[in-house]
């Protein structure tokens, strides 16, 4: 059978159960550059702000406290870390209402830096979860050079945090990864100096990131060589304790989605092998399975999963 068939059955009873209690993992996520593209604009009492050219992209590390350590995830709280731009450098201009004339500002920030932060947060079966997320400036400066006037420098911090923005992510993990999407964050930063000069500046866009897992790696192993028509063990060990374990096979790495777990499968056109098995309290789980005499001579891959957690893949040559 195909896992979208069996899984969502199964996991219909099993998203009945409480959630155990576990001790909390503090996750680092290094965010992915390559995918995390934000733009930027805004407005200020001298008029509307531009980005020249509006487009950047989200580096560094965002902290998330997750719970249970290894998953499943049931709760989290962003806590820290510092997300930096790339280019360090991002350019502005107020533009002047006559096209032909200089901007009546040129504006700089250089070497920004942000902490975001959240308060705690449910986390549902599928790895989603909803909050309202908060960025904090803690380093950089902003330039402004006037077309009339002189150059005022001021710390990014005095913009002080953003407005609480209410944004929808996901975690899930695969691989051992722990893999974190931020998608349609909308932030905003204000000042003013309460003597009519004001500015408010939105920065919009994704951030993607991802960790290794914590608390020991979910893993798959079989015990002794595995012959064709006979029977093979395979054990997963430091998975999640009283959780509904899951065996998939196929012939070819690849990629097999299975929404209802929140995991993506490193298996092409994955095929359950074996029926579901609770894993006991030491988060050990194990299938004893007869093998085909046809196989004999084929390389099988294998992989166990559990809602938001995958093992390594096992290569099985069959003898």
């Amino acid at each position: 059978m195909k896992y979208g068939r069996i899984l969502l059955s199964l996991l219909a009873c099993a998203s009945l159960l409480a959630v155990p209690v576990h001790a909390q993992g503090q996750y680092t996520f290094d965010i992915d550059s390559s995918v995390s593209h934000f733009e930027f604009s805004g407005t200020s009492s001298e008029g509307n702000i531009k980005g020249r050219p509006p487009r950047f992209d989200m580096d560094g590390t965002a902290g998330l406290e997750l719970t249970p350590t290894g998953g499943p995830f049931a709760q989290g709280i962003f806590n820290g870390g510092i997300l930096t731009t790339i280019p360090a450098r991002l350019k502005a201009e107020i533009p002047n209402i006559f096209s032909w004339l200089p901007p009546l500002a040129t504006i700089y920030i250089d070497d920004a830096e942000f902490v975001p932060s959240s308060a705690g947060f449910a986390i549902n079966a599928a790895g989603n979860f909803t909050t309202d997320i908060i960025f904090t400036p803690v380093g950089g400066t902003v330039t402004v050079i006037p077309l009339i006037g002189s150059t005022e420098v001021t710390p990014l911090a005095d913009f002080g945090p953003t407005d609480p923005t209410t944004m929808s992510g996901s975690v899930s993990s695969s691989a051992g990864n722990v893999i974190l999407a931020m998608p349609g964050l909308d932030l905003h930063f204000a000042d003013d100096d309460g003597m009519g000069n004001w500015v408010d500046l939105r920065v919009w866009g994704d951030l993607f990131g991802s960790a290794p897992l914590q608390n020991g790696d979910m893993t798959l192993s079989t015990p002794g060589s595995v012959f064709g028509g006979a029977t093979a063990t395979f054990d997963t060990a430091n998975a999640t304790p009283g959780g509904p374990t899951f065996l998939a096979y196929g012939l070819s790495l690849g990629s097999t989605p299975v929404p209802p777990l929140g995991v993506t499968l490193d298996i092409a056109a994955a095929t359950q092998a074996g029926g579901m098995v609770i894993a006991d309290g030491l988060g050990q789980a194990s299938w004893t399975l007869p093998v085909p005499p046809q196989a004999s001579g084929l390389t099988v891959y294998m992989q166990s999963c559990q809602s938001g957690r995958t093992s390594n893949v096992l290569t099985v040559n069959v003898q």
